[in-house]
């Protein structure tokens, strides 16, 4: 349970850092830029949805892909408000493709690699934000120096450090039961 509430406090973290830095700076942002942006970051969401809902829906495959497409549909859909139409689609089916791909391989893994995945999932997500708003800000404050770029770069090494070392260790008490079902099942 510390995993999941960990996992959704960075999760939410990161969507809030990135809408606000979207919002600030939607208009000033070229249409193709954005919307390479708004792809890169509906992915890397996906896929952390997926392997997110994979492991807290017990390795159920279809309910997991299904709220994982949800969720990373409704994300790919606020994400591309901030561009333009074709822009949202993208990120839309984006978000969808790859929230598939990462409830799917979350699925074939034992839980204890599937932990591991969702906490590279996550350090993934962490920095693909800090590099979306560095390269907003950058476009959008002509004047930022490199000594200043190099601070928002150090803030993200810092926080993805963070993340990897107080991600909690162990197996979840709840998931215990399960991996025992698998052991046995292999054993058969």
């Amino acid at each position: 349970m510390t995993g999941l509430i960990y996992s959704i406090t960075v999760v939410s973290l990161n969507l809030l850092i990135l809408f606000f830095v979207m919002h600030y700076n939607k208009s000033k942002a070229l249409s193709m830029e954005m919307m390479v942006l708004v792809m890169a970051s509906s992915m890397t969401f996906g896929f952390v949805y997926g392997f997110l809902f994979g492991i807290v829906l017990e390795h159920n495959l279809l309910l997991s892909t299904l709220v994982s497409c949800g969720v990373a549909a409704i994300t790919g859909v606020l994400m591309g408000v901030f561009s333009d139409g074709v822009a949202q689609i993208e990120a839309t089916f984006t978000g969808i493709m790859s929230a598939m791909m990462g409830a799917m391989l979350v699925v074939m893994l034992p839980l204890k690699e599937g932990l591991f995945i969702l906490l590279i999932g996550l350090l993934l997500l962490t920095g693909t934000t800090f590099f979306i708003a560095t390269a907003l800000i950058k476009k959008n404050n002509p004047h930022l120096t490199s000594r200043r770029e190099l601070l928002l770069l150090g803030i993200a090494c810092a926080t993805m450090m963070i993340i990897f070392f107080t991600y909690p260790s162990g197996q979840e008490p709840v998931h215990e039961e399960l991996d025992n079902h698998h052991e046995h099942a292999s054993n058969i």
